[in-house]
């Protein structure tokens, strides 16, 4: 008797071992339905650089229903977004914003007075994949006010137009927050955005001027009379501001059908695409920034595979020199052949037409 009791005993520790193996770590999912782990069909890479785990939301004003998930500190996480939006096949753009999980816990009942440290754009849509980067510097004690005065999008750049992104402004946005790790000044440039929706193209405009940046230094969070700053810089400007606008780079796609990833390259520089990565995967097309002259220059472009060893230079159908680009046009690099060598692998580049800000304007 007192052997069977001994196994009975032994049988229901081991069934409440496998029930508690069964169920889910308590913290995987970080309560309130918040998903910390990658989604297999993910296309937001979201890297936080931080020491902080981050709430991510969709959209301008953070809520319950415009969370997509958690990024823990100093990781990654691919988000899925097809669910998140109505037309994802069609494709289009938005905000993603983050809030440290401390801040979230603190004000789960008031969310959009919560402190949100991180704002980015994204594409999203089927096949397009985009990644953004949380960085530290960009997230602290420390604040200052930005105000939009177009009804455009505008990306906040660190210290030049081609700078770190340091935060995103949605057209017409007043007195938002961005915040930093320390009070020392900030020089801010703005990079104008626009998304078409026909093709899935972003045209970017960068100002160059000096008295388009502005300068300002971050306060305490608990100094409410903080100095705010406005793009365009010159109220005047705002009407001129678009008007015959001499783009300053060409917008460059790259599409890789060879078998091997490639990294595209201005000469011996490796260049970071619109969606933040710094490659082609195969089989995937990515959109690149290329600065040249209005009238057109030639420009040594080419596509690499194995670490660099091996390098295929882009070149018109039939012609031998560099490529002449031109700033505000479109053009297409399309990558064959198997990425072995320079032999077996030709990089082929063709020329649209220039792109007009003013119809996208018009079409916002």
């Amino acid at each position: 008797m007192k052997k069977l009791l001994k196994i009975s005993v032994l049988l229901l520790a081991a069934v409440l071992m496998l029930g508690l193996a069964g169920c889910p770590d308590p913290d995987e999912n970080g309560g309130d339905d918040i998903k910390w782990t990658n989604d297999a069909s993910g296309t937001l890479r979201v890297i936080n650089n931080t020491n902080k785990d981050m709430v991510l939301f969709k959209g301008q004003t953070p809520s319950a229903s415009t969370i997509l998930g958690g990024v823990r500190a100093l990781s990654q996480r691919d988000v899925d977004i097809s669910d998140k939006v109505t037309d994802y096949q069609i494709g289009g753009f938005d905000v993603v914003r983050g809030m440290s999980i401390d801040e979230y816990n603190a004000n789960k009942n008031a969310l959009n007075q919560a402190k949100v440290d991180y704002s980015a754009m994204f594409t999203y849509g089927r096949d397009i994949k985009y990644s953004v980067e949380i960085s530290p510097n960009w997230t602290g004690d420390y604040y200052y006010r930005v105000t939009n005065r177009k009804n455009v999008g505008i990306e906040l750049r660190l210290d030049s137009p081609d700078g770190e992104k340091i935060g995103f402004l949605p057209g017409l946005a007043a007195g938002y927050r961005l915040y930093s790790s320390s009070s020392d000044m900030v020089t801010v440039y703005p990079v104008y955005v626009f998304y078409n929706r026909t093709n899935q193209q972003i045209t970017t405009f960068k100002p160059t001027s000096l008295a388009e940046m502005q300068e300002v230094g971050p306060r305490p969070v608990t100094d409410n009379s903080v100095a705010t700053i406005a793009f365009p810089a010159d109220e005047a400007s705002l009407d001129t501001l678009f008007d015959n606008i001499n783009y300053p780079n060409a917008f460059i796609t790259v599409q890789n059908n060879t078998t091997r990833a490639a990294r595209f390259q201005k000469g011996m520089t490796y260049m970071k695409a619109q969606n933040g990565y710094d490659n082609v995967n195969s089989g995937e097309g990515n959109t690149f920034d290329i600065t040249s002259t209005d009238a057109g220059m030639a420009v040594g472009l080419n596509a690499s595979f194995l670490s660099g060893s091996i390098m295929i230079p882009v070149r018109f159908e039939g012609q031998s020199g560099d490529p002449v680009i031109k700033n505000g046009y479109d053009y297409t690099i399309t990558i064959t052949g198997d990425g072995n060598s320079a032999a077996t692998t030709t990089a082929t580049i063709i020329e649209g037409e220039k792109r007009n800000i003013q119809n996208l304007i018009q079409s916002l």
